[in-house]
């Protein structure tokens, strides 16, 4: 059923023209506007769409932390930045258009 789920989840992004990445690319593209991965905050669980044409359909997904390159604060930290490059973090989170399909799950930003 998870496999079922998942498989369904990439099919309606890819209607919506979205594609998975790979980690690496994740990676590099959140290094280029100061930020990284923290995989030590992964978290394991299914996500559910509240609301919109999907509302009610789950998929396992993989949540996991981001944190600033330079000062390794979380970028929800109340003292973390909020510039331009926290706007293109957000933009991207917000897009959808970047996430990896991996052991069995989608990273989601």
């Amino acid at each position: 059923m998870t496999k079922q789920m998942l498989d369904d989840e990439i099919a309606a992004r890819a209607v919506r023209g979205q594609s998975p990445s790979t980690i690496s690319h994740i990676a590099s593209t959140l290094a280029s506007i100061g930020y990284e991965l923290d995989r030590s905050m992964d978290c394991r669980s299914f996500s559910r769409w509240m609301t919109g044409p999907r509302a009610g359909h789950s998929y396992p997904c993989i949540t996991t932390g981001i944190r600033e390159t330079d000062t390794k604060l979380s970028f929800c930290n109340v003292d973390a930045r909020r510039d331009e490059k926290f706007n293109t973090l957000q933009n991207l989170r917000r897009s959808g258009n970047l996430f990896a399909v991996t052991r069995g799950a989608i990273l989601d930003l």
